[in-house]
């Protein structure tokens, strides 16, 4: 965003999102949407989005995008907005996975760590960009097979609907060997929001009902395989690093000890018996049968078991389980959508000093997002806020490997609201947002907003990432099919804020 004197704002990059029963993912590149410092952006968190403080807005193109929204969503799309709007230094060129680590003695690490660089620099870029391809497949296919029949099985505990399996095998594999092959329904005659309601309720479809949910799940499919694409094109050009937690010899337990898989698996499925009957019932706030949380302490929209997620966010086994139930949610595409503002924040970053850089990571739950902050900038001076003592405590433990890497800039956990910081007026120089406001109501969003402004220094950055809103499926040729679905999603998925969030007018 150009930078000169003017009220804080908002320069929207790509959002992805899920929706109804049939997840949507759905990269959003828009542009920069002005607000006074009292209006304070009354918008809800919508896309990777980078902010600017004190900077003004025009309608001419920005090195971020457009001044209008712009969503793309398709493969093709993607790339064309990635090049245009992405001008980066590159990390490495192509970024590749970490070396596996040999067991050796101190006085032949140093040795053998010198060959393996001159080996490493002795590779051609084509043939680093095909070992490269052929990791990041390799770790990806993996990924999504293990969710899908992670999503089938919980599917089939749900009690009103099974998904089949081989059914979404074969629109996966069309949406990666064929994915202009689709048919559509013409969106004027979509009726996907009774579809969906009818299919949620056990009703028997029509073939023609059926036709129009494949249609969507084809399409929704389609976007998944494109924002896989998208990463490895950044991983490609060096915008930003080979994620640690894509290759087994960097990655933690959790993801690759085949007995902590399959625990949490076990613990999910377990989970989603009791979500299912939760969500059957619409028990949306029963943790308060169980908790008696201060008011003070914990707003009253806060109170709720969000996605009919057990314990809401107050507890120890809901944030052991949440991550990998959001991944099961999006066929193990969510650390990947979060990844999509990498690029954006490498750019602002190009020039500047990592060691000097104070990051704030607002709502920073579980802290996976802030690990691949800090993976790519080690030396950045870096704060997560949360809410949840158990999701902060999360935090901590996901940033552990930090502790032990050489020249790692320190992490300082503060648990406390984000609408009432407890940091003085300009005290960061950027702030990572990821998947928060569509779960706030608007006064909140405003709030929170106002604080941003306040602690983040003359100048710098807010980097924005959230859900998907009305109007989004136009690109898709599918507005009417996707603004029935994102109707339907707050209510089958305990979202209470969410259709407030996406009905705001974020350039008003």
């Amino acid at each position: 965003c150009a930078t000169s004197p003017a009220p804080p704002h908002l320069c929207r990059i790509p959002r992805v999102s899920s929706l109804a029963c049939h997840q949507r993912s759905l990269s959003k590149m828009a542009a920069c949407i002005a607000s006074s410092a009292r209006a304070a952006v009354p918008a809800p968190r919508t896309t990777a989005i980078a902010a600017t403080k004190n900077a003004k807005l025009s309608n001419r193109a920005t090195n971020f995008g457009t001044s209008k929204r712009y969503t793309a969503p398709s493969a093709r799309a993607s790339r064309r907005v990635s090049r245009r709007a992405v001008a980066v230094t590159a990390v490495a060129s192509p970024s590749m996975p970490a070396a596996p680590q040999i067991p050796l003695p101190d006085f032949l690490r140093a040795p053998f760590d010198g060959i393996a660089k001159q080996v490493e620099a002795s590779l051609s870029v084509d043939v680093k960009r095909q070992l490269l391809r052929a990791q990041y497949t390799s770790a990806i296919s993996l990924r999504v097979a293990f969710f899908l029949q992670q999503g089938v099985r919980q599917s089939q505990l749900s009690g009103k609907s099974s998904v089949d399996g081989a059914a979404v095998a074969t629109a996966l594999a069309k949406a990666v060997l064929a994915p202009d092959s689709t048919t559509k329904v013409a969106d004027a005659d979509s009726k996907l929001g009774n579809i969906v309601s009818s299919a949620a309720d056990g009703q028997p479809l029509s073939d023609a009902e059926a036709g129009e949910i494949t249609q969507f799940l084809e399409q929704h499919l389609v976007c998944i395989v494109d924002l896989f694409r998208t990463e490895l094109e950044h991983l490609e050009a060096g915008h930003y690093k080979y994620p640690y937690d894509l290759s087994p010899v960097t990655g933690p337990q959790s993801q690759w000890n085949p007995l902590a898989v399959n625990r949490l698996s076990r613990d999910a499925l377990a989970d989603q018996a009791d979500v299912s009957e939760r969500r059957t019932a619409k028990r949306g706030q029963e943790l308060l049968d169980k908790f008696a949380p201060d008011p003070e302490r914990y707003p009253a929209y806060y109170l709720q078991n969000f996605h009919y997620q057990t314990d809401g966010w107050l507890s120890a086994d809901s944030a052991r389980l949440y991550d990998f139930q959001v991944e099961t949610l999006f066929l193990g595409s969510a650390d990947t959508m979060r990844r999509q503002a990498l690029p954006f924040i490498t750019a602002w970053m190009k020039g500047r000093s990592a060691k000097d850089t104070k990051l704030l990571d607002v709502a920073s739950g579980t802290g996976r997002f802030l690990t691949f902050v800090r993976d790519n900038f080690p030396e950045m001076q870096c704060t997560a806020l949360e809410l949840s003592p158990h999701y902060l405590e999360a935090a901590r433990k996901m940033n552990k490997r930090f502790e032990t890497m050489p020249g790692a800039g320190p992490l300082k956990l503060v648990e406390a609201n984000c609408e009432k910081m407890p940091f003085p007026d300009g005290e960061f120089d950027a702030i990572t947002n990821v998947y928060l406001f569509h779960e706030m109501p608007k006064e909140a969003r405003r709030n929170a907003a106002r604080e941003y402004a306040r602690v983040l220094k003359p100048g710098g950055k807010l980097f924005f990432v959230d859900s998907a809103q009305v109007g989004d499926g136009k690109v898709l040729g599918m507005e009417k099919a996707f603004d029935q679905a994102l109707e339907r999603f707050p209510m089958f998925n305990h979202e209470p804020y969410y259709r407030d969030y996406a009905n705001c007018d974020l350039a008003a």
